[in-house]
């Protein structure tokens, strides 16, 4: 019997053990996954600019967090579209949501918002689907 990936709390994103994470909180609200958040200059590539990475690896997050508690994603491919640099300390909100549901893979999206509605980044994802007792 294969096991699901365990979650023990370090997550560098959400864990909230992690001494050196982000910490964002997600919420699960009508099939999509939410955050708002800042970032400080720590996360900055250029100058008082969020580090592209970075920016994607929340839009991973989020879209990770679409699971539920008897199944695991795993990204299989992301691609993410970059519009408008994020500044540091600058707020954003970051949606999730599943386009195509299929039993063993997930078609996700997410976008990073400003207060000002501007979109900073969006996202795509094939989400590999891992429960136990499954291949």
């Amino acid at each position: 019997m294969e096991k699901l990936p365990e979650r023990d709390n370090f997550c560098f994103v959400c864990g909230k053990k992690n001494p050196k994470g982000l910490k964002l909180e997600f919420k699960k609200e009508n099939g999509k996954v939410y955050t708002t958040f800042f970032l400080d200059k720590y996360y900055q590539g250029y100058s008082n600019i969020i580090h592209g990475g970075v920016i994607s690896m929340i839009l991973d997050e989020a879209m990770a967090h679409l699971q539920t508690e008897e199944e695991r994603f795993l990204t299989g491919k992301i691609t993410v579209k970059f519009i408008k640099p994020l500044k540091v300390e600058e707020k954003v909100t970051v949606t999730a949501w599943i386009e195509k549901n299929r039993k063993r893979l997930k078609e996700t999206r997410a976008v990073m918002k400003k207060e000002n509605g501007e979109t900073v980044a969006e996202a795509e994802a094939i989400m590999f689907v891992k429960r136990e007792n499954t291949e």
